[in-house]
């Protein structure tokens, strides 16, 4: 209505406006009527026009508003460019006053790009790089690392349980938008990696009456289809009913997977109500209940006929075909059951003070079966000839999931400083229940001639691991504002255990584990904003993750030792934000160093123990441009520079290529490209014969990367094309008020690439030219 109303003034009529607020409804009534100008100046020849009666939601006139709605830190993204964010602060910080790397994918950038996997949804952000096992396991789980680490993800705050098997995966369709923070930050959410996290951020619902369904099919031989519908509660519901909202999304996806003889299947209900009794008082409660009895395809192949030719037999030299698949269909499983219910709370106690409140328990199993590549010498650098040596094995895997999150926002001055201060306390317990057992040789699998149905037995479970993972923190945060200076320091304190036994089968006998932690973590920054929307910052940030495996010599402890300290990481990070004053503009520059510290190798003067000497660093650049340019042109592009190495390991690892050990130290983890580039651009026209018509792509850079720990080869670097096209169906006929057509097309050029590999037997190819028609309708 702001934007309206400068408009307006520059026309030739005068807008008389009338609006009322409905507190209980937490929605604006407006009436206006529009009035000549010439009239403007004499009353008595005023012509008004008709009354027109407008209601919407009144974003930013109360509390669950102004954070979940549009624009919100928490809510929709206005293009491609947000402008707040809780994922560095846990407060409403604006993105330019943070002190820290953060990038922010919004729904409109995930419809515009298809992404149909968190995997999808994080290709075009710069220092992420997406899809380790290959373009085709980015259905399963959501793999990827940010500055060179595996990161973990985080739904609405709050840590998602990581074991693979029967992990919950979350289908972009529920999102409202992602946030990533980059780089060390245990000091807001405990235990995790120095690369960052990933805050997925769910759909809520909303107070004006919406709706969406969509049709989607091509892929391969895919059809998905969803609704999203919600709004508010009709007041003839009953007294209570105009304060409460609701918001109900699905979605089922059916078709093959990317392998030969591999199926895709999901299916979804995520419902979530909300009640606002005051503009001080919000409580979102949202279920889930997620079915996947099929994901694709998990298997990776050897470097020889991937990133090398390799001699078959019979005359034939070359590369695996990219749909190849290693399996066997009637072995194959990876059935996944997922529910959930989760709350979000925010309530302000008075001007100053405000109480976050959120928790979910979440189930899930996992069913898992697979014959595969064997990660072993037989598929070496020297192997040729059509038999591909494999393995078989599996897994049944449950997980409990408790977690809770409560903190306390309180706004005050203290002179000439400005405070916002956050003290909270979260608290999580994942239980996991998990049968395993060996991987022992499969059949072998002939390439030119596979035999897809063999009758392969599968080798009975060995252990039955009840493992309880928990984890409490206290943190405390102060942002301080001096004028334009803008002070976070930040600090927090876990403990930490995991526990359990582990029962074998056949014997009955029990091994008990029971590893406590705790660590200290900080974090402290200093920004200034400039004038003319110029923000450098420079800040430092930690992270620890708690080592469960493998005892430290300490005669202290006895024969036992002790348990080994947390790896530690920490951040140097220097910056500089740029948003042009009155634009949807933002520039972002970071310069970082990271050192991640305490990573243990075998002792070598102790049998049987281990020593903290492992140490990775990281020194990068990383450039990202995010623009809603006009009305019609938006655009997110970005560029990563990474220099990683083991900077300090006592351990050896054996060349593949002589057979003989040498030092990890000095040598450069596999599956990190040192260079990242990428830019996607969308334009739709507003105007002219062409109304309606949305054109855009992008293009993706992904850098070489080492193939093997001994760093004896390369994987190459690829050069990927995407497109879309849309059109605004309304402009064809204005019956079809509502209706969208968009066709999208990923790796357009069809090019073959390998996503990386870990070793000269695992690696892993990248997605062919895929090809979706969407058709979708709003109201």
């Amino acid at each position: 209505m702001t934007r309206f109303l400068q408009n307006s003034a520059h026309g030739s009529v005068r807008l008389s406006l009338r609006c009322s607020l409905t507190i209980l409804l937490l929605s604006t009534t407006c009436s206006f009527s529009l009035v000549g100008a010439a009239a403007a100046q004499d009353a008595a020849t005023a012509i008004e026009l008709s009354e027109l009666n407008v209601t919407g939601e009144g974003a930013g006139r109360s509390l669950g508003a102004g954070l979940y709605g549009p624009g919100g830190a928490s809510g929709p993204v206005p293009g491609y460019v947000a402008s707040r964010s809780t994922v560095a602060t846990k407060t409403d910080t604006p993105v330019l006053e943070t002190a820290q790397s953060i990038s922010v994918i919004g729904r409109q950038q995930i419809e515009d790009q298809n992404a149909l996997t968190i995997n999808q949804a994080l290709r075009y952000t710069p220092s992420v790089t997406t899809e380790q096992r290959g373009g085709a396991g980015s259905t399963r789980l959501e793999q990827f690392f940010i500055r060179g680490f595996s990161a973990p993800v985080f739904l609405d705050g709050l840590a998602l349980p990581g074991s693979r098997d029967a992990f919950p995966t979350v289908d972009p369709f529920r999102l409202e938008r992602v946030d990533i923070i980059k780089g060390p930050a245990s000091v807001l959410y405990g235990q995790s990696g120095p690369g960052g996290i990933v805050n997925l951020v769910s759909k809520v619902p909303r107070f004006v009456q919406h709706g969406e369904i969509f049709i989607q099919g091509g892929g391969f031989n895919e059809v998905r289809g969803g609704f999203d519908v919600g709004g508010p509660i009709a007041s003839g519901a009953g007294p209570l009913a105009d304060q409460f909202a609701y918001r109900i999304i699905g979605l089922g996806w059916n078709g093959d997977g990317p392998a030969e003889t591999t199926r895709v299947e999901r299916a979804f209900i995520n419902p979530s109500l909300t009640w606002r009794p005051s503009a001080d008082t919000q409580l979102t409660i949202i279920g889930n209940y997620q079915r996947d009895p099929f994901s694709g395809f998990y298997g990776g192949f050897p470097a020889v006929g991937t990133v090398f030719p390799r001699n078959f037999g019979n005359g034939v030299i070359g590369r695996l075909p990219v749909d190849f698949y290693d399996g066997d269909r009637n072995f194959e499983r990876s059935d996944r059951t997922q529910g959930s219910i989760s709350y979000l709370f925010d309530h302000r106690i008075n001007e100053h003070l405000r109480f976050h409140s959120a928790g979910r328990y979440l189930y899930s199993e996992g069913d898992y079966r697979s014959v595969f590549t064997a990660f072993n010498n037989a598929n070496g650098p020297f192997t040729s000839g059509p038999l591909i040596a494999r393995s078989r094995g599996g897994t049944n895997v449950e997980i409990d999931a408790f977690t809770i999150d409560n903190n306390f926002v309180a706004n005050f001055d203290t002179g000439i400083f400005a405070h916002t201060a956050l003290l909270g306390v979260d608290h999580r317990t994942f239980r996991t229940r998990t049968l395993s057992g060996p991987f022992p040789d499969a059949p072998a699998l002939n390439a030119l001639a596979p035999n897809y149905a063999m009758n392969i037995p599968f080798p009975p479970f060995t252990a039955d691991a009840r493992i309880t993972a928990e984890q409490t923190g206290v943190y405390f945060q102060d942002q301080v504002k001096f004028d334009r200076l803008v002070l976070t320091l930040g600090g927090r304190y876990d403990i930490a255990r995991q526990s359990g036994p582990t029962r074998t089968i056949a014997t009955g006998a029990v091994a008990n584990q029971d590893v406590p932690a705790d660590a200290f973590t900080g974090r402290a920054s200093l920004l200034y904003l400039f004038d003319s929307g110029v923000a450098p910052y420079v800040s430092y940030s930690e992270a620890f993750e708690p080592i469960v495996a493998g005892r430290i010599f300490d005669t202290a402890f006895g024969t036992a030792g002790r348990v080994p300290d947390p790896v530690t990481s920490n951040q140097y990070e220097a910056g500089i934000k740029y948003q042009p004053p009155g634009t949807d503009i933002l520039l972002t520059t970071a310069f970082f160093d990271i050192r991640r510290s305490n990573a243990t190798n075998t002792d070598p003067v102790n049998p049987g123990f281990v020593v903290q000497t492992g140490e990775v660093g990281v020194q990068g650049v990383e450039f990202e441009a995010r623009a809603n340019l006009t009305e019609g042109l938006t655009l997110v592009g970005g560029v990563s520079f990474l220099d990683i190495r083991n900077v300090r390991d006592l351990g050896t690892t054996p060349n593949d290529l002589t057979g003989r050990p040498v030092p990890l130290q000095g040598r450069r983890p596999v599956q990190v490209p040192d260079s990242t580039a990428s830019l996607f651009v969308d334009y739709r026209f507003t105007e002219g014969p062409l109304i309606g018509l949305g054109l855009g792509g992008g293009v993706r850079y992904l850098g070489p990367s080492w193939g093997d720990p001994a760093n004896t080869f390369k994987v190459p670097e690829s050069v990927l094309v995407d497109a879309v096209v849309s059109y605004d169906l309304k402009h064809l006929d204005a019956t079809l008020q509502g209706f969208t057509m968009q066709i999208n097309a990923q790796n357009l050029l069809d090019e073959r690439y390998v996503t990386g590999c870990f070793a000269y037997s695992g690696c892993y190819l990248g997605l062919p030219r895929t090809v979706y028609a969407t058709l979708r309708y709003r109201w």
